[in-house]
């Protein structure tokens, strides 16, 4: 999946359960790339405004959460960006801003409507020749599920998982504490942390204007594109993380309320499924929803307030 996969395993099992989600981990991965071309993702992306292409259950259960989540959003999160993604990839390149008029073209290969899903008959469809699905921010969630689930089936209970950032735990630690996650800093070289949560049986993802970004004719964009505006989102935010039962939401909501800013993402956070989230302003304040400010602990005198 183009990032790096740390494991924690504890008990008899654990060598068995580590060797079954490497297999689990490939499995998905020749689903849901939007990069290798015999996946499932792919094939529906050549057939996009020709036909639909029949799905396994894997690639159907991430699609119609992408959707719901998308819709739960208001847009916010899509899986539909692809176009857009390439033609800010192409900026990237070549020093030069997309056009209004291209950004207008490609959203409208990106509306969520262009994506026909038919759940009783396992079959994907984009309408439009030009639209393209990536699963790029809810995938990896969604394997981390999987891999948890695994772990569980094989008799691990005591687990940690980290793909690339979207990190779920099973049970507590060992020694029957919790599990801690860092909160990256996103002012400062990777591994500095502002903060940590303590969670069991949840995950923890965080996203961020500082993963990814380009300078394009003198000022920095980054890779987090709003859907609605064609642009990298404006929110005034510098990150949002998010905690929840299932990491595939928690992925997905994560971008989406960094997106929509802090009130429209506090909002969401409560109309969801997450147990609770963390954000930080651009300046420098952080919020953190009631149900999960004792979980939190901050390594900085940062403003913090309970929302």
């Amino acid at each position: 999946m183009n990032t790096t996969v740390e494991q924690r395993l504890f008990g008899p099992a654990a060598q068995a359960a580590y060797q079954s989600s490497l297999e689990s981990l490939r499995a998905l991965e020749s689903l849901l790339s939007f990069y290798q071309k015999a996946s499932e993702v792919s094939l529906i992306n050549r057939n996009a405004g020709k036909a639909p292409v029949r799905v396994s259950r894997e690639t159907m259960q991430v699609l119609e959460e992408a959707q719901r989540i998308a819709a739960l959003s208001r847009g916010a999160f899509s899986i539909m960006l692809a176009p857009l993604i390439q033609l800010w990839r192409k900026a990237g390149i070549s020093d030069v801003l997309p056009t209004p008029r291209e950004i207008d073209r490609a959203k409208a290969l990106c509306k969520r409507e262009n994506l026909i899903l038919d759940a009783a008959g396992y079959t994907a469809f984009l309408t439009q020749k030009g639209s393209l699905l990536d699963l790029g921010g809810i995938a990896k969630g969604f394997a981390a599920d999987s891999c948890c689930e695994l772990y569980n089936d094989k008799g691990v209970t005591s687990a940690f998982i980290n793909l690339g950032g979207n990190v779920k735990t099973l049970g507590s630690r060992p020694d029957g504490t919790s599990w801690t996650v860092g909160l990256q800093h996103p002012d400062r070289p990777r591994g500095n942390c502002f903060a940590a949560l303590e969670c069991s049986n949840h995950s923890v993802v965080s996203a961020g204007a500082y993963e990814r970004y380009k300078d394009i004719q003198g000022a920095r964009y980054h890779h987090i594109l709003d859907g609605r505006t064609g642009m990298p989102a404006e929110s005034g935010l510098k990150s949002v993380t998010v905690t929840a039962a299932s990491s595939l939401q928690a992925d997905a909501l994560s971008t989406a309320a960094f997106v929509l800013g802090l009130e429209e993402g506090i909002e969401l956070i409560y109309r969801s499924e997450a147990t609770g989230a963390v954000f930080m302003t651009a300046a420098d304040k952080v919020y953190v929803t009631k149900g999960i400010r004792p979980q939190l602990k901050l390594f900085e005198p940062l403003p913090c307030y309970q929302v």
